[in-house]
Protein backbone atom coordinates (compact mmCIF):
# COMPACT_ATOMS: atom_id res chain seq x y z
CA UNK A 1 0.00 0.00 0.00
CA UNK A 2 2.99 2.87 0.85
CA UNK A 3 4.12 2.51 -2.79
CA UNK A 4 0.95 3.46 -4.08
CA UNK A 5 1.43 7.34 -5.30
CA UNK A 6 -2.65 8.00 -6.03
CA UNK A 7 -4.22 9.54 -2.92
CA UNK A 8 -7.50 8.20 -3.04
CA UNK A 9 -10.68 9.61 -0.86
CA UNK A 10 -11.23 7.81 2.64
CA UNK A 11 -15.00 6.64 3.38
CA UNK A 12 -16.28 9.70 4.49
CA UNK A 13 -14.85 12.17 1.94
CA UNK A 14 -16.65 10.10 -0.62
CA UNK A 15 -19.62 10.59 1.30
CA UNK A 16 -19.68 13.77 1.69
CA UNK A 17 -18.79 14.29 -1.97
CA UNK A 18 -21.79 12.32 -2.70
CA UNK A 19 -24.19 13.95 -0.68
CA UNK A 20 -23.09 17.37 -1.96
CA UNK A 21 -23.45 15.74 -5.92
CA UNK A 22 -27.18 14.62 -4.59
CA UNK A 23 -27.98 17.92 -3.34
CA UNK A 24 -26.98 20.12 -5.92
CA UNK A 25 -28.55 17.18 -8.11
CA UNK A 26 -32.05 17.28 -6.06
CA UNK A 27 -31.57 21.48 -6.21
CA UNK A 28 -31.65 21.14 -9.59
CA UNK A 29 -35.10 18.98 -9.97
CA UNK A 30 -37.08 21.06 -6.98
CA UNK A 31 -36.05 24.16 -9.22
CA UNK A 32 -37.38 22.41 -12.48
CA UNK A 33 -40.74 21.33 -10.64
CA UNK A 34 -41.48 24.75 -8.83
CA UNK A 35 -40.96 26.48 -12.39
CA UNK A 36 -42.84 24.14 -13.98
CA UNK A 37 -45.78 24.42 -11.58
CA UNK A 38 -45.50 27.65 -11.48
CA UNK A 39 -45.54 28.21 -15.33
CA UNK A 40 -49.03 25.34 -15.41
CA UNK A 41 -50.65 28.40 -12.68
CA UNK A 42 -49.99 31.00 -15.28
CA UNK A 43 -51.49 28.93 -18.15
CA UNK A 44 -54.21 28.01 -16.12
CA UNK A 45 -54.62 31.14 -14.08
CA UNK A 46 -57.63 33.35 -14.32
CA UNK A 47 -56.67 35.86 -17.07
CA UNK A 48 -59.22 38.24 -16.55
CA UNK A 49 -58.58 38.37 -12.75
CA UNK A 50 -54.90 37.84 -12.33
CA UNK A 51 -52.58 40.00 -14.79
CA UNK A 52 -49.16 39.08 -15.27
CA UNK A 53 -46.82 41.46 -14.36
CA UNK A 54 -43.29 39.83 -14.41
CA UNK A 55 -41.01 36.66 -13.10
CA UNK A 56 -38.97 37.37 -9.96
CA UNK A 57 -36.06 35.79 -8.56
CA UNK A 58 -36.56 34.33 -5.00
CA UNK A 59 -34.28 32.39 -2.84
CA UNK A 60 -35.59 29.43 -1.08
CA UNK A 61 -33.30 27.61 1.59
CA UNK A 62 -34.24 24.14 1.71
CA UNK A 63 -32.53 20.68 2.43
CA UNK A 64 -30.43 20.66 -0.24
CA UNK A 65 -29.30 23.92 -0.52
CA UNK A 66 -30.24 27.47 -1.88
CA UNK A 67 -32.55 27.25 -4.83
CA UNK A 68 -32.75 29.94 -6.84
CA UNK A 69 -35.98 30.07 -9.05
CA UNK A 70 -37.71 32.82 -11.27
CA UNK A 71 -41.52 32.85 -10.60
CA UNK A 72 -44.16 34.95 -11.75
CA UNK A 73 -45.86 37.98 -10.17
CA UNK A 74 -49.32 38.78 -10.69
CA UNK A 75 -52.18 41.84 -10.12
CA UNK A 76 -54.97 40.87 -8.76
CA UNK A 77 -57.90 43.27 -10.42
CA UNK A 78 -60.63 42.51 -8.20
CA UNK A 79 -58.40 43.24 -5.13
CA UNK A 80 -55.54 45.53 -6.38
CA UNK A 81 -53.20 42.84 -4.14
CA UNK A 82 -49.67 42.08 -5.62
CA UNK A 83 -49.46 38.17 -5.22
CA UNK A 84 -47.24 35.16 -6.21
CA UNK A 85 -49.42 32.60 -7.40
CA UNK A 86 -47.26 29.76 -6.95
CA UNK A 87 -47.24 30.97 -3.03
CA UNK A 88 -50.37 30.61 -2.36
CA UNK A 89 -50.52 26.94 -4.41
CA UNK A 90 -48.22 25.76 -2.61
CA UNK A 91 -49.23 27.43 0.85
CA UNK A 92 -46.40 29.26 0.96
CA UNK A 93 -47.13 33.32 1.52
CA UNK A 94 -45.59 35.24 3.87
CA UNK A 95 -43.47 32.04 5.10
CA UNK A 96 -40.10 33.41 4.48
CA UNK A 97 -36.95 31.76 2.49
CA UNK A 98 -37.14 28.69 4.54
CA UNK A 99 -38.63 25.47 3.26
CA UNK A 100 -41.12 24.46 5.54
CA UNK A 101 -39.38 21.04 6.55
CA UNK A 102 -35.88 23.33 6.93
CA UNK A 103 -38.11 25.28 9.73
CA UNK A 104 -39.59 22.01 11.01
CA UNK A 105 -36.67 20.60 11.93
CA UNK A 106 -35.02 23.67 13.18
CA UNK A 107 -37.74 24.19 15.64
CA UNK A 108 -37.98 20.82 16.56
CA UNK A 109 -34.05 20.52 17.19
CA UNK A 110 -34.21 23.89 19.50
CA UNK A 111 -37.54 22.85 21.39
CA UNK A 112 -35.82 19.61 22.20
CA UNK A 113 -32.41 20.43 22.40
CA UNK A 114 -30.57 22.77 25.14
CA UNK A 115 -30.34 26.11 22.68
CA UNK A 116 -31.16 27.82 19.44
CA UNK A 117 -27.83 28.23 19.04
CA UNK A 118 -27.29 24.39 18.89
CA UNK A 119 -29.94 23.42 16.80
CA UNK A 120 -28.84 25.89 14.37
CA UNK A 121 -25.31 23.99 14.42
CA UNK A 122 -26.42 20.92 14.45
CA UNK A 123 -27.92 21.21 10.82
CA UNK A 124 -24.37 22.69 9.53
CA UNK A 125 -22.65 20.02 9.40
CA UNK A 126 -25.25 17.50 8.51
CA UNK A 127 -26.34 19.45 5.57
CA UNK A 128 -22.82 20.93 4.61
CA UNK A 129 -23.72 24.78 5.07
CA UNK A 130 -24.72 27.17 7.07
CA UNK A 131 -28.60 26.53 7.11
CA UNK A 132 -30.28 28.64 9.70
CA UNK A 133 -28.88 31.08 12.50
CA UNK A 134 -30.19 30.96 15.89
CA UNK A 135 -31.86 33.61 16.08
CA UNK A 136 -34.16 33.18 13.00
CA UNK A 137 -34.95 29.75 14.77
CA UNK A 138 -36.08 31.85 17.43
CA UNK A 139 -38.31 34.17 15.51
CA UNK A 140 -39.90 31.41 13.87
CA UNK A 141 -40.99 29.79 17.08
CA UNK A 142 -42.25 32.80 18.53
CA UNK A 143 -44.15 33.51 15.26
CA UNK A 144 -45.72 29.73 16.07
CA UNK A 145 -46.57 30.96 19.58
Amino acid sequence: MEKNITKYPNLKEIEQMVWRQLQDTFSSVMKNILEDMDQQIAEERDKKRYRLIDKRKYHITSLFGEIELNRNYYRDRETGEYVFLLDRYLEFEDAGSFSPLIEEVAIELAVQGPSYRKAASTLEPLLGYRVISHEAIRQHLLHLI
